[in-house]
């Protein structure tokens, strides 16, 4: 079990800029684009549906670029101290 967590912490540590980068533009497009559609005139026609699902995975983008350092920790090897910068 061990060796799984220390591969799985290796992955996550390794791709950790291109996730928080890419994950924090996908929450700001996502959650610009459905006040967009809030706000203006001309696209507030959009469904219901689609409004929610936009805003259900602006929050989701969000919440993995807020918790993804938290999973890193939480793998993170015994005896073994990291520090992560934004």
């Amino acid at each position: 079990m061990s060796i799984i967590r220390l591969l799985l912490f290796h992955i996550l540590i390794s791709v950790r800029g291109i996730i928080l980068g890419i994950s924090r533009l996908f929450a700001f497009m996502l959650l610009g684009t459905w006040l967009c559609t809030l706000y203006i005139k001309e696209i507030s026609e959009v469904p219901l549906a689609v409004k929610v699902i936009m805003f259900a995975f602006g929050i989701i983008f969000t919440f993995i670029y807020w918790f993804y350092d938290d999973l890193i920790f939480y793998f993170q090897p015994e005896n073994k101290d990291i520090t992560l910068y934004r």
